[in-house]
């Protein structure tokens, strides 16, 4: 390879990864102008200057603002679902720090994105293709107990789709909690100041509580542990 085509080949990787850079620098912008203004009041101009380019340079990435509004929540609806990842430091039989860790990193997104969750659901109402992906990403985030169910529970034989309609029921509890308090910001339940921790350990031991009609180990409680006297006698 000639000196010129070598240095031909070296610029188009340059201008390749400068503009992988600038690509990322919009939707990095978007995000955070989804997360400020919402998904209905976001203008191109909001999202350039958010990135510190000319409005132009939009263009030369994105077709217009839906296809990058789609991309940028797609990712963000998509990050942390690997159950392997988000059980690397749980112990496999410890049930109870099995599903804190599902529960926090949920908790993580409606905490530090309440603006951009609302435009999820936005979005959702909107658009056929991206509510099914929404609902796809759900169903994963919850298959990993739903399999595990008919071995976890032996006795009960559960019968076809059973384990899911049961997890399904469970969890949707915890999302309706959710919405109220980071997306809706309800007087009444903000009044608990929660931290992350504390409303990440609540979903979790009601859930637990549900599901395994027992309570949790005192040890892992903090803001929870008076619940164990939640008990009513037989």
């Amino acid at each position: 390879m000639s000196a010129a085509s070598n240095n031909s080949v070296k610029g188009a990787r340059a201008r390749s990864a400068r503009g992988e850079r600038a690509r990322e620098g919009l939707k990095k912008a978007a995000l955070a102008v989804l997360e400020r203004d919402g998904y209905h009041k976001m203008r191109i101009a909001d999202v350039t200057t958010e990135a510190g380019v000319a409005q132009g340079l939009f263009y030369h990435y994105f077709k217009d603002l839906k296809s990058l509004t789609l991309e940028v929540l797609t990712d963000f609806a998509s990050a942390s679902n690997d159950p392997l990842q988000i059980e690397r430091d749980v112990s496999r039989g410890d049930w109870y720090a099995r599903i804190y860790a599902h529960n926090l990193v949920i908790v993580r997104s409606y905490a530090k994105r309440p603006g951009v969750m609302r435009c999820l659901l936005q979005l959702a109402d909107e658009d056929e293709a991206f509510s099914g992906m929404l609902r796809e990403n759900y169903r994963n985030q919850l298959m990993w107990l739903v399999e595990i169910m008919p071995k976890l529970f032996p006795e009960v034989r559960f019968r076809k789709h059973q384990a899911l309609m049961v997890v399904y029921a469970l969890a949707g509890i915890g999302e309706g909690l959710m919405r109220e308090y980071f997306i809706n910001e309800s007087k009444t339940l903000r009044a608990a100041a929660l931290s992350v921790e504390q409303f990440t350990e609540l979903l979790t031991t009601m859930f637990y509580r549900a599901l395994f009609l027992r309570q949790p180990d005192e040890k892992q409680l903090k803001y929870t542990r008076n619940l164990t006297a939640m008990v009513k006698p037989n």
